[in-house]
C-alpha cells in the first residue's frame, strides 16, 4: 500500500486511480435517483415530493456517516503513514463501534417519533401519508446507511478501490433491480422505494464488513480501547462533512417552504428532481475527493510534499474539465434530463425545466470549493474545511433564501445555490492562498 500511495504518477495513472471512487458514487447516485424516477413515473408527484420532504432527515444520516468516514480515515491514514499499524486498527475499530452504536440510537428515537418528526420537515396533509409510507422505513436503514459510508471509505484508505466500487455496485444494483420489483410488479407505491434502499444499503454493508476479516485486508477489527481524543479529533476533522449535510438538510427545509409558497405541491416536486439531479452531478467531485483523500493524508503523514503538490494540480486540472463538461451537459440536455423524471404533459415538467437551466450555473464552482474543502480535511485541518463548507452551504445560502425570492419569485429561488456557489468560490481561492505555504501544496 506504501507503493501504491506514494509513487509518482502520471495525469494518465491518476485518473486510473480516481475513476473507481468516481464509478462507485456515480453508480450509487444513480441507483439512488431511480427512486424518484420510478415513484414519479408509477406513484405520482405528490410522491415525489414526499421524498424530498423525508430528505433532510436522510442529509443527517448521511451527514453522520461522511463525518466519521472523511474524519476517520484521514486520521487511519495517518497512522499508517508513520507505519502505526496498532494505532491505525484502534481507530478504525473504535469509530465502526461508535458508528453502529449512534446509527441504532438514531432510528430508535427517530421511529418513536417519526410523526412530529415528518411534521417538522413540512408535510402537509396531502403529502403525510406518504412520508409516513417512505420516512419509516427509511430510518430503519440508518445503521446500514452509516456503516455504508464508513466501511466504503475505510476500506479505500485500505487501499482496496475495486472492491469499494464492486460492493457499492452491487448494493446499488440490488436497489435498482428490487425498485422496479416492488413499485411496477407488487404494486408497493412508495414503500416499495424505502424496502429496496433498505436491502441494497444492507448488503453492501454486509459485504464491506466481512472484507475486514479477510486475509486481504490490512486494517483489522480489534476489541477497541475508549480513546475520547480520537473519536473528538474524528468528529472535528469530519465536522466540514457533517457541516455540508446538516446544512443541506436545512436549505432543503428552505427550498420546501418557498416552493411550497409559489407553486405548492408541485414546486416541491419541481426541487426533488433539480437536487436529484444535483446529487448525480457532484457524486462525480465526491469519488474524486474519496479517491485522492487517503493519498493526501497518508503522505502528509509521511511529510511527502511532493506527493501532495502532484496530486493537488491533477485534482484542480481535473476538477476545472469536468466542471465544463458538467454544465454545458446540463444546460443543453436540461428537456432529455427532466423528462427522465417526468413527462412533457405534467406542469411539473415546465417548473422544473426552467429551475434546472438556472440551477446548472452553480456547476461551475461546485466542484472546486468541495474539492478545497476536501483537501483540507484530508489535511486534517477540519476547522477550515468546516469554515468552507457552513460558509458554502449555510451562510450564502440563507443570504441567497432572504434576497433571490423576494426578488424574482420562484426564479429567485433557483438562483440560490449559483448565488452561493459562486459566493463560496471566492471565499474558497483566498483560503487556498493563504495556506499554500503551511502545506506546501
Amino acid at each position: 500500500m506504501e507503493n501504491t500511495f506514494s509513487q509518482k504518477t502520471s495525469f494518465k495513472e491518476f485518473f486510473k486511480f480516481t475513476c473507481p471512487p468516481i464509478l462507485s458514487m456515480l453508480f450509487l447516485s444513480l441507483y439512488t435517483i431511480m427512486d424518484g424516477v420510478f415513484v414519479s413515473h408509477k406513484v405520482g408527484s405528490d410522491a415525489l415530493a414526499s421524498i424530498n420532504i423525508v430528505l433532510p432527515m436522510i442529509n443527517l444520516m448521511c451527514g453522520i456517516g461522511v463525518m466519521f468516514a472523511t474524519g476517520g480515515s484521514a486520521l487511519i491514514s495517518i497512522s499508517l503513514g508513520k507505519n502505526n499499524l496498532k494505532e491505525a486498527n484502534n481507530r478504525f475499530s473504535l469509530i465502526v463501534l461508535v458508528s453502529l452504536i449512534i446509527g441504532v440510537i438514531f432510528s430508535a428515537v427517530g421511529l418513536i417519533f417519526n410523526e412530529n418528526l415528518f411534521s417538522l420537515l413540512g408535510a402537509t396533509e396531502t403529502l403525510m401519508n406518504y412520508c409516513r409510507s417512505y420516512g419509516i422505513i427509511i430510518l430503519l436503514c440508518t445503521p446500514f446507511y452509516i456503516l455504508k459510508m464508513v466501511f466504503e471509505y475505510f476500506t479505500r484508505v485500505d487501499g482496496a478501490f475495486n472492491f469499494s466500487l464492486l460492493a457499492a455496485l452491487l448494493g446499488g444494483l440490488i436497489d435498482l433491480i428490487l425498485n422496479y420489483v416492488f413499485i411496477y410488479q407488487f404494486n408497493f407505491g412508495i414503500k416499495g422505494a424505502a424496502l429496496s434502499t433498505l436491502i441494497g444499503s444492507a448488503f453492501s454493508t454486509i459485504l464491506c464488513a466481512l472484507y475486514f476479516i479477510s486475509k486481504k485486508s490490512t486494517l483489522k477489527y480489534v476489541k477497541p480501547s475508549l480513546d475520547l481524543k480520537l473519536l473528538k479529533d474524528t468528529i472535528y476533522n469530519g465536522s466540514s462533512e457533517m457541516v455540508t449535510q446538516v446544512s443541506a438538510a436545512i436549505t432543503t427545509l428552505f427550498f420546501n417552504y418557498i416552493a411550497l409558497k409559489y407553486a405548492g405541491e408541485n414546486g416541491v416536486a419541481a426541487i426533488t428532481i433539480i437536487l436529484f439531479i444535483q446529487f448525480v452531478m457532484i457524486s462525480i467531485y465526491l469519488g474524486h475527493i474519496a479517491g485522492v483523500s487517503p493519498i493526501i493524508s497518508f503522505n502528509y503523514g509521511a511529510k511527502n510534499s511532493l506527493k501532495i503538490k502532484e496530486y493537488h494540480l491533477y485534482s484542480k486540472v481535473f476538477v476545472m474539465i469536468s466542471s465544463m463538461i458538467i454544465f454545458i451537459f446540463c444546460f443543453a440536455f436540461s428537456p432529455i434530463i427532466v423528462r427522465i423524471f417526468i413527462s412533457e404533459t405534467n406542469i411539473v415538467y415546465n417548473l422544473t425545466l426552467n429551475g434546472l437551466k438556472i440551477f446548472a450555473f452553480s456547476f461551475l464552482a461546485t466542484g472546486f470549493n468541495l474539492y478545497t474543502s476536501g483537501l483540507f480535511t484530508a489535511l486534517s485541518n477540519g476547522k477550515i474545511s468546516a469554515l468552507l463548507s457552513f460558509s458554502r452551504t449555510f451562510v450564502f445560502c440563507i443570504i441567497g433564501f432572504m434576497i433571490l425570492p423576494n426578488l424574482f419569485k420562484l426564479n429567485g429561488l433557483w438562483l440560490v445555490i449559483p448565488f452561493a456557489e459562486f459566493s463560496s468560490l471566492f471565499v474558497s481561492l483566498l483560503v487556498l492562498k493563504r495556506y499554500k505555504k503551511v502545506y506546501l501544496y
